[in-house]
């Protein structure tokens, strides 16, 4: 019994393990999103720079 439990926690740790890469990755893809790509693609419009927001880093 004791090592059916083993496995299910083994297995739990590497679930979440893959859970938590993908919720990483999709942070840092929505992190490096910029507006400019949206204004070209996405709206086809420019902004002017005054309604542009204010990014740090």
């Amino acid at each position: 019994m004791a090592a059916e439990y083993a496995n299910l926690v083994v297995w739990l740790i590497g679930l979440f393990g893959i859970v938590g890469l993908v919720l990483l990755y999709v942070a840092r893809f929505v992190n490096k999103d910029s507006l400019a790509y949206d204004e070209a693609f996405v709206w086809r419009r420019k902004l002017p720079k005054e309604a542009r927001p204010k990014r740090n880093g």
